[in-house]
């Protein structure tokens, strides 16, 4: 397992469960009922967790913080975000536990769900839900009653039912009842926001983070930034904000950050008379070998190669 996307040391000694941990096959969906005599000490999960409190009360700890949990709280836990589940002594408590690949329901394209498609509320729950919990400190963000209590609750019972019987098909259903889930309690959760003044403005912020380092970046390629410093502009940790930032570029930040120095070595390639190596230092790169190597990758020519066919055709 790596932890490449977690820059805190006290992560790396702690348990990572993967699908396989689950018993289920492999398969990129797993949902069960959890008891306190199910807890397990601080750990993290490769898959997305959906965690919605059935009935009684219990403690949830997460990002250093903890805070109580009762029935009708349902909340996100990211990919290898430690948490810890905690009893509270006396009191019993049901939780359903619903872990998902995102690639499972999303495919290749996170991004697509944060478009104004109607999907917004959707993005808003799944990935920024989890930093309004550990900024604010506070209870969860959402808390089900009523209708929406009761429409949450009959579609995870459909997923489990799904799950557990298996019939022909009970995959594709699982997807579809996931997808109507996280819809729901998007708008819920978009509308429980609205609400409150004091958690808008940390939404705000998270809302536009990803797109402030995407502007910083653009306007700073050719300079030396580093993933550090572009966490400091979105305001994240630099863990959150590799998460959040992969999954809506589709791209890793050295991925983009490399994407914008070639476009910009292509440009002065076909434009100018500059030498390679030149165009290598202009461009951001600090290495003719790694800025030949990653601009072949990218284009699928060499600089000079791009250069000739460029010019051939004007």
């Amino acid at each position: 397992m790596k932890f490449t996307d977690l820059d805190k040391d006290g992560y790396k000694n702690i348990a990572v469960f993967t699908r396989n941990d689950n018993q289920n096959g492999g398969l990129p969906v797993y949902i069960r009922k959890e008891h306190p005599h199910d807890l397990s000490p601080l750990h993290c999960h490769e898959m997305l967790q959906i965690n919605y409190v059935s009935w009684g009360k219990l403690i949830h700890r997460i990002n250093r913080s903890q805070y109580k949990l009762v029935k009708g709280d349902i909340f996100v836990i990211p990919p290898y975000v430690p948490h810890q589940l905690i009893a509270v002594p006396g009191a019993d408590f049901e939780i359903v536990e619903l872990e998902v690949a995102t690639e499972f329901i999303l495919g290749s394209n996170a991004r697509q769900f944060s478009d104004k498609g109607g999907s917004a509320s959707f993005f808003d729950f799944y990935y920024i839900e989890p930093f309004l919990v550990s900024e604010c400190n506070v209870k969860p963000r959402l808390n089900l009653s009523g209708e929406r209590q009761q429409k949450v609750e009959e579609l995870l019972l459909e997923i489990y039912t799904e799950y557990t019987q298996r019939k022909d098909g009970f995959l594709l259903a699982i997807k579809a009842d996931i997808l109507k889930l996280l819809v729901l309690v998007g708008r819920y959760f978009r509308e429980s926001v609205s609400q409150q003044s004091d958690v808008k403005e940390v939404y705000d912020r998270h809302r536009d983070a990803i797109h402030k380092a995407i502007d910083y970046i653009d306007h700073h390629y050719t300079e030396q930034i580093s993933i550090e410093e572009i966490s400091r502009v979105a305001l994240l940790s630099q863990s959150y904000f590799s998460y959040l930032f992969k999954l809506i570029t589709n791209r890793t930040f050295v991925e983009y950050l490399n994407s914008k120095r070639v476009e910009h070595a292509m440009d002065l390639l076909k434009n100018t008379n500059k030498l390679v190596a030149d165009i290598c230092y202009d461009s951001g790169f600090q290495n003719v070998n790694h800025f030949n190597r990653t601009f072949k990758n990218t284009v699928g020519l060499s600089p000079t190669e791009y250069r000739r066919a460029s010019r051939s055709k004007s």
